[in-house]
């Protein structure tokens, strides 16, 4: 089993691996509950102005002092447009405003990636508290992007902003 969740959330049995539908799932040893390990969703934003990309180098894991995307998880009960531009504003300490969706990525990942394009509205792009770093770069001149989708991303904001 690959979870690190151990025991049943309904009476605290060990949870052990069983063929569910045919995958592979936790069921409770106990009270037979299977627990399904459902993905977690990330906001991505790729902000954009004067020709240029805004990246944050990373001050935590994964991917610590890489630059990357402003991005974070969505909370439970958040619209996930609210949770892109939360995340850039603790990021970067910019306000900005939700263009419009670019993609939608997922795979192996237990994380599915909503990206969308975004733009300043106010302030100043300064490193928030999970950051190091912010930058404006060229398209032509990216840093190599830590994570698995970046380069799909990339790809597609650029068939968007060509078009």
């Amino acid at each position: 089993m690959n979870s690190e969740i151990k025991f049943c959330q309904h009476c605290g049995g060990l949870l052990e691996e069983s063929l569910v539908d045919q995958v592979a799932r936790p069921v409770c040893s106990n009270c037979g509950k299977v627990t399904y390990l459902d993905p977690k969703v990330a906001a991505v934003t790729l902000v954009y102005e004067n020709r240029k990309l805004l990246l944050v180098k990373r001050a935590i894991e994964p991917a610590y002092g890489k630059w990357s995307f402003p991005s974070g998880y969505v909370d439970r009960g958040e619209a996930v447009e609210a949770a892109a531009a939360r995340e850039v504003l603790e990021e970067t300490n910019l306000h900005i405003g939700i263009l419009g969706l670019l993609g939608i990525y997922s795979g192996s990942s237990p994380v599915i990636l909503v990206a969308f394009r975004g733009s300043p509205l106010d302030g100043k792009a300064t490193p928030g508290d999970e950051v190091t770093d912010v930058g404006w770069f060229e398209l032509d001149d990216l840093p190599v992007l830590p994570f698995p989708h970046d380069e799909e991303i990339i790809h597609d904001f650029i068939t968007h902003i060509n078009t």
